[in-house]
């Protein structure tokens, strides 16, 4: 019997486990018909593992049923009891088996494999949208990068037209190209895209091209040179004179009739110094362009006067305080409010006393006048300081501004003309040094001083319009101011000074346009040593 019981038992086993089987062969294959007729995509990964996991809970399951039923089966010499219960126990495993729970799992395994194939498909999102952006930042870098270049070429044609035109411009006519200059003196063209209207032409265009051509030989300046230097003026010099001491050796003699006398309470006896006041007045000839369509040019005559004090010193001997406060004094006195000086940087460090004190905020007595150093820039040529101008019990101060130029040497041509270009701009520009009162110092007040002083007013004349003659300036100036025309190389240095302003203003200096300008400075910058013909050689023999 009990073996009929075991066979039963087992027998219902096999039925169960072939109807499973029969069930899932069922199951796939629906499935697998569902698929092909729907044409549905392979599942994923995450439900592929799930799955799995799935299977394997039930394997498990069938296991664990199958090896309680053989432990009963075996099981001899027990009572029948316990083979009811065994009977029991089979019974209820295998009703258990046909609807088998699934055994708990721990959900690590499932969650950490869901995460991280969701993790796969955030990262490869992240890595297309990157590559989308990247894309799109690099055509537009691109684009900017084409529009750049496209500017630039489209620059480099119109600058290529306008040069041609400004050279066909000047071949043709000066006048014509006069009347269509800028205030830099480059002729602007209308674009082929945009026009552009036009800037005021300089006023002393005109003037300026008339003076170079009639200006541009070396010879005739020469012969200036040696005209100048033949002059001789029969006027009085009393006071120089009777202060020898008060002169540097060798220096020439100044009139008595435009020397500065000075009015210092308490020295009524002494009012002498080694300064000369020069008025420039002339009868100039002046250009004037009429409108574009004429083609002409207008001259007439104008009386022309420079409206500053102007004053030319030498520079006091420092050896001696007194002589520093004279100077000084004679600043504060006629009003300076500019003062430039043409001295080398050993005459004024290398002395017992200085002019002034060239830090910034320094300050000295010399004698009973207060010098104050307001502000020093040494940073570039010229040196520019700003000075206070104080005598002991007086309450209103003089505030000049003080520009040191070392390198233009005796008897010599200034290394550059830059810097001289730059004070005299300056000057004639700005608006706070409208009707202020000029000094120029040099060691002795003559040649360096004087050639300042042609410069700045011949460039003065060039920008009202009115052609220079500078033979007449300077013929001016020596009447006024002995040794006003020391050698050839200075007064060659006025007309290469004036010479490289106009090339300045026409259209810069390496411009194309001044090309024969630039060629003739070259010319006068190579006149060295300096020397006076009527002192070293004759005019013949110094070429």
């Amino acid at each position: 019997m009990e073996k009929k019981e075991k066979k039963s038992v087992i027998q219902r086993v096999k039925r169960t486990l072939r109807q499973r089987s029969k069930s899932t062969d069922a199951s796939s294959e629906q499935k697998k018909g569902t698929k092909t007729v729907d044409d549905a995509e392979a599942p994923s990964k995450i439900t592929r593992v799930k799955a799995a996991i799935t299977n394997r809970t039930r394997s498990i399951g069938i296991k664990i049923s199958i090896s309680k039923e053989c432990n009963t089966t075996t099981s001899k010499g027990s009572s029948r009891e316990s083979d009811q219960k065994t009977k029991n126990s089979v019974l209820s495993s295998v009703d258990m088996e046909e609807d088998p729970e699934a055994p708990v799992q721990t959900p690590d395994l499932m969650m950490i494999e869901i995460k991280k194939e969701e993790l796969k498909e955030k990262k490869e999102k992240e890595k297309k949208d990157e590559e989308k952006r990247e894309r799109q930042e690099d055509r537009k870098e691109e684009r900017k990068e084409n529009k750049r270049e496209d500017k630039k070429e489209e620059k480099k044609e119109e600058k290529k037209e306008e040069k041609k035109e400004v050279r066909k411009d000047c071949r043709e006519n000066s006048v014509y190209f006069m009347e269509r200059s800028d205030e830099k003196g480059v002729k602007k063209k209308h674009s082929k895209k945009h026009s552009k209207q036009k800037t005021k032409m300089w006023l002393g265009m005109p003037s300026a091209l008339n003076f170079c051509n009639k200006n541009n030989d070396i010879q005739k300046i020469r012969e200036e040179f040696g005209f100048l230097d033949s002059l001789v003026c029969n006027k009085t010099t009393e006071a120089f004179e009777a202060n020898k001491v008060r002169n540097r050796e060798g220096c020439p003699k100044i009139y008595d009739e435009n020397r500065v006398q000075l009015n210092r309470p308490g020295h009524e006896d002494v009012n002498y110094i080694n300064a000369s006041v020069i008025t420039l007045t002339d009868v100039c000839r002046r250009m004037a362009c009429v409108p574009a369509y004429v083609h002409l040019v207008v001259l007439y005559f104008v009386i022309f006067q420079f409206e500053h004090k102007l004053i030319v010193a030498q520079l006091p001997q420092m050896e001696n305080e007194s002589f520093v406060e004279d100077f000084w004094y004679m600043i504060y006195q006629e009003q300076i409010h500019l003062v430039y000086l043409m001295v080398p940087d050993d005459k004024l460090k290398n002395t017992t006393t200085s002019l002034f004190n060239d830090e910034n905020g320094g300050y000295q007595y010399t004698g009973k006048m207060f010098i104050n150093n307001r502000r020093a820039d040494v940073s570039g040529d010229p040196k520019e300081y700003t000075i206070e101008v104080l005598p002991e019990g007086n309450s209103d101060s003089v505030i000049c501004q003080v520009h040191h130029h070392a390198p233009w040497k005796h008897l010599q041509q200034p290394p550059k003309t830059l810097p001289i270009i730059k004070m005299i701009h300056q000057f004639l520009s700005e608006k706070q040094v409208q009707n202020a009162g000029v000094c120029v110092v040099s060691l002795f007040g003559c040649g360096r001083a004087c050639s300042f002083i042609g410069a700045l007013y011949a460039i003065n004349q060039l920008n009202n319009g009115i052609e220079p003659n500078i033979c007449e300036i300077m013929k001016n100036i020596k009447q006024q101011r002995p040794g006003g025309v020391e050698s050839f190389a200075q007064y060659a240095s006025i007309y290469a000074i004036v010479f490289d302003y106009i090339a300045r203003k026409r259209g810069g200096k390496k411009a194309p346009v001044n090309k024969d300008i630039n060629r003739f400075i070259d010319e006068l910058a190579e006149i060295s040593p300096a020397c006076s013909p009527t002192k070293v050689m004759p005019l013949s023999t110094e070429l």
